[in-house]
């Protein structure tokens, strides 16, 4: 099978249709246990390090390096610029997971994709934060997802747009989740 050892958009076509079928044969390959942790430094920086987790039924011990992400605010909520602040982590993480969604899945179905950019915008109003007014959600009252994709047909972009919105970060934020929050 000489087109499964191609890539389309940078995706292994071997390596997709390997999963599936690994997958199909056992569901239990397809559940992972992403981890993160966080330290407080000052005021409102801090640190996450993301490393290990589980998946395909095994501890995934492939970084040698944990990934470093600095949270903190602008100065206009107290902060130092020291990282983005925890809102635009989310924002960032939705950009990814549906950009990655969207040419994983297209790759999958074969269609090739010259380019794609996307932005994110989301509404916050800190009232609600601060618990000034309780109408107000804590959260963000909207979040906007916009994409330019070049080298697809009008009707290829619709259905790319469907696929985007198969991103795991995508439903978590639309849908309820189950967020269980203890101390120690």
């Amino acid at each position: 099978m000489e087109t499964l050892a191609k890539k389309l958009n940078g995706f292994s076509l071997e390596g997709i249709s390997n999963t599936v079928s690994a997958i199909q044969q056992n569901p239990e390959i397809a559940k992972f246990k992403l981890r993160a942790k966080n330290n407080w430094i000052t005021g409102g920086h801090n640190r996450s390090t993301i490393q290990g987790f589980y998946g395909a039924c095994q501890e995934d011990t492939s970084r040698e390096v944990p990934f470093v992400y600095d949270n903190d605010e602008p100065p206009i909520l107290l902060g130092e610029n020291k990282g983005a602040n925890p809102a635009e982590v989310i924002l960032h993480g939705l950009l990814g997971c549906m950009t990655t969604s969207m040419i994983l899945l297209a790759s999958a179905h074969g269609i090739e994709v010259s380019s794609v950019s996307s932005s994110v915008e989301g509404d916050f109003d800190l009232q609600g934060f601060l618990g000034l007014d309780p109408s107000i959600e804590k959260g963000s009252q909207q979040i906007r997802v916009a994409f330019e994709v070049e080298g697809v047909s009008e009707e290829q972009k619709q259905e790319l747009l469907g696929l985007a919105m198969q991103s795991p970060i995508y439903n978590t934020i639309l849908n309820p989740t189950d967020v269980r929050v203890t101390m120690k």
